[in-house]
């Protein structure tokens, strides 16, 4: 009895892990604007874990001058209001580790070891600017 029980929970944990996996990946994917204090930078994070970074706003809106690399969802760490999801980007020259901590569909927190930032979801990507 208690094998079946033990059996059933990690089934349980496992499919609401891989639920909210699935639901944090169809969040990600899409444009960002991230929100530097001197110039806007941008982010393109695509479903085959490709991340592209866009510098400033010429380099985006020409497609130019990007940096490239991968994305991966490392963790999900519960919390009491919001959960934090712990995404690797290996781009040259060094992989940095983030929290993302979604505030709504379109803005999250970001936090890394140099201190925290915004990103806003770019909903047209012809329209960069507030």
């Amino acid at each position: 009895m208690r094998f079946l029980l033990t059996f059933f929970s990690i089934i349980l944990v496992t499919g609401c892990s891989n639920q909210k996996s699935r639901q944090f990946n169809e969040y990600l994917i899409g444009e960002w604007r991230i929100e530097n204090p001197i110039l806007q930078s941008f982010i393109r994070f695509e479903e085959n874990g490709k991340t592209t970074y866009y510098l400033n706003q010429f380099s985006y809106r020409l497609d130019s001058l990007a940096e490239t690399g991968k994305w991966s969802l490392n963790e999900i760490r519960k919390g009491t209001l919001t959960d934090t999801f712990v995404v690797t980007i290996d781009k040259q020259p060094q992989k940095t580790i983030f929290q993302f901590v979604p505030l709504n569909n379109d803005r999250m927190k970001i936090i890394d070891e140099k201190g925290q930032t915004f990103f806003t979801r770019i909903l047209d990507p012809n329209l960069t600017t507030d």
